[in-house]
Parts: structure tokens; C-alpha cells; sequence
């Protein structure tokens, strides 16, 4: 696997802008677009990480709900079921470029732990929109 360059600020900016950077073209998503596989990618790294206590366990469900939310419901691929069950095993995919999250954690100088978390945010997102759908 090819060891990213990243530095430990870019890494976490470039986790929160990937979030920002999905909004604004989220009309424009489909089954074999970069940016959904990466989505269904961040998917199954949710999964993997609160698997291994670094996230709620009902962190999957509003993980989705917030993805859902953005980038509407996506009919299932092959291509993006294996995407997913990449992250579920904790390879990470990302811009083209497939690597474990242990590989990726060193490779900027951080603990799993910090990869897991930054998915907090994407979380809550979808906690306060399923608060919010809810009326409550």
C-alpha cells in the first residue's frame, strides 16, 4: 500500500472538508462516483470503529441517516458493497488510494483512535437531523 504524505492538521482537514466538499455536490452523486464509494467507504470505517469501542455503538445508524440525508438514498453496487466492506475490515479509502487505518494513523502521526473520531461530527449531524425529522 502507498503511504500517504499527509501531516497531522491536513489529515484531520482534510477528514472535515470531505464532509463540506460532498454537500455541495451531492446532486450529482451516483452508484460509481468517487465520492460515494468513499462515502459507503466512511460507511464501513464507522462500523469498524465502533466496533472496536472508538465510536457509539449506534454511531452506524446515524452515521447513515446524516449520509442519507445528504446525499439521498443510492441504490446498492457490487462496486460499493466491496467499498464498504473495506472499511468494515479498517482499510481505508480515500481519494483513489486504499490503506489500513493502523497504516494510516502512523503514517500522520496519530493514534486510530483520532481517525475514529473524526467521524464524530458527520455523526452528530445525523443524530440532530434525525432529532429534527423526528419533530422533537
Amino acid at each position: 500500500m502507498n503511504e500517504k504524505t499527509f501531516q497531522a492538521p491536513a489529515f484531520v482537514l482534510s477528514l472535515s472538508l470531505s464532509l463540506l466538499a460532498s454537500l455541495s455536490g451531492a446532486s450529482a452523486q451516483g452508484p460509481g462516483d468517487s465520492a460515494y464509494l468513499e462515502r459507503r467507504n466512511d460507511h464501513g470505517i464507522v462500523v469498524y470503529c465502533s466496533g472496536k469501542g472508538l465510536l457509539d455503538p449506534d454511531a452506524e445508524q446515524f452515521f447513515k441517516v446524516g449520509t442519507d440525508e445528504i446525499f439521498g438514498e443510492v441504490e446498492n453496487t457490487p462496486e460499493a458493497d466491496l467499498h464498504e466492506q473495506m472499511g468494515r475490515d479498517g482499510i481505508s479509502y480515500l481519494q483513489g488510494e486504499e490503506q489500513s487505518l493502523a497504516d494510516l494513523a502512523e503514517a500522520n502521526g496519530v493514534g486510530v483512535a483520532e481517525v475514529c473520531g473524526q467521524y464524530k461530527a458527520q455523526i452528530t449531524l445525523g443524530r440532530m437531523m434525525a432529532k429534527n425529522k423526528a419533530g422533537k
